[in-house]
C-alpha cells in the first residue's frame, strides 16, 4: 500500500514542475531556493520543433530539403486540394503517404541529412517540413532592433527562483511604438510546459510574489537555451515591464526572472 501511494505521488509531479528541489529536498513552490546549491544543467534545451522549410506548387513535383545533422527527427505538415495523392519520401521510408484533397502531419525517425519530397498530385498543395532539436536557440535580433528609429528602454539578467536562471533580457521600443524583449545567452532548466511573463514587480524573489503581482502572459517560451525574440501585444506598456518571469503554469511556479531597468 504504501509503495503504491508512494508511486502514486510521483506520478503527480510530471511536468515542468517535476523532480526534486535544487538541494535534493522537497520543494517548496513559494520559497525561494538558494542559489549557492544550484548545478549547472547540460548544455541542451527542451526539444523542440523548428520550421526547415515550406515548399509549395500545383501538380507533380520533386523537391529536396536538408535535414541538420544533430536533429532528433524531422515531420511533414501537408495539405492538398484536388485529386491524386501526396508523398514525402525519406532514406528509409516514406514520412507522408496522403490521398488528395486532404491533410496531415507524418514524422520520420533521425534520417537526417538530404531528404526528397516528391508529390504526386493534380491540384494545389503545400507542405511545411520541421526537425526537432535540443540545441540552443540562436535567433537573430529582430531587424528593427538595429533601426535608428528602435530605442532600448531597460535591461536585466535572469537570476534564478525555482530553477536556475541565466542571460540577458532586453526590452526595446520598435519603430511604431511597439514593445518587443530579446533575451541573449539565455538558460534555465530543460522542461516543457513554460512561460514568459511581463509582471509589475521590480524583483520577485519567490514564486508568490511571481505570481501575485500583477502580470501578462506573452507567449510560451521558445527554448530553455539560446537568443530569442519576443513581440508584446499591443496594449503593453512600458510601466508593464518591471521584471521578467518565466512561468510553469501547470504547478504554478516561477523558473527565473529578469528585474528590468533602465540603461
Amino acid at each position: 500500500m504504501r509503495r503504491t501511494a508512494s508511486l502514486l505521488a510521483l506520478a503527480a509531479m510530471a511536468g515542468c514542475g517535476g523532480g526534486a528541489a535544487q538541494d535534493g529536498g522537497p520543494s517548496d513552490p513559494f520559497t525561494e531556493v538558494r542559489r549557492a546549491v544550484e548545478r549547472p544543467a547540460a548544455a541542451r534545451a527542451t526539444p523542440r520543433w523548428d520550421r526547415v522549410r515550406v515548399i509549395s506548387g500545383e501538380g507533380p513535383a520533386t523537391r529536396s530539403v536538408s535535414i541538420a545533422r544533430g536533429a532528433i527527427q524531422w515531420r511533414a505538415r501537408w495539405r492538398c486540394e484536388g485529386g491524386g495523392s501526396l508523398r514525402a519520401s525519406s532514406k528509409r521510408d516514406d514520412v507522408v503517404r496522403g490521398r488528395c484533397p486532404g491533410r496531415g502531419v507524418g514524422t520520420a525517425a533521425a534520417t537526417t541529412g538530404a531528404q526528397r519530397i516528391v508529390v504526386r498530385a493534380d491540384g494545389p498543395w503545400r507542405v511545411e517540413i520541421e526537425q526537432q532539436v535540443d540545441t540552443p536557440l540562436r535567433e537573430p535580433p529582430l531587424a528593427s532592433m538595429g533601426s535608428t528609429a528602435s530605442r532600448v528602454l531597460a535591461t536585466g539578467r535572469f537570476y534564478g527562483i525555482e530553477r536556475r536562471g541565466a542571460g540577458t533580457a532586453t526590452l526595446h521600443r520598435l519603430k511604431g511604438g511597439r514593445l518587443a524583449l530579446r533575451f541573449a545567452g539565455f538558460a534555465t532548466s530543460p522542461n516543457t510546459d513554460l512561460f514568459v511573463w511581463v509582471v509589475r514587480a521590480t524583483r520577485p524573489r519567490t514564486s508568490r510574489v511571481a505570481f501575485r503581482a500583477r502580470h501578462r502572459t506573452i507567449a510560451p517560451l521558445r527554448s530553455t537555451l539560446g537568443d530569442q525574440n519576443y513581440v508584446l501585444p499591443r496594449g503593453v506598456r512600458e510601466r508593464d515591464v518591471r521584471s521578467i518571469v518565466i512561468w510553469c503554469e501547470p504547478v504554478r511556479i516561477a523558473y527565473a526572472a529578469a528585474a528590468m531597468r533602465a540603461p
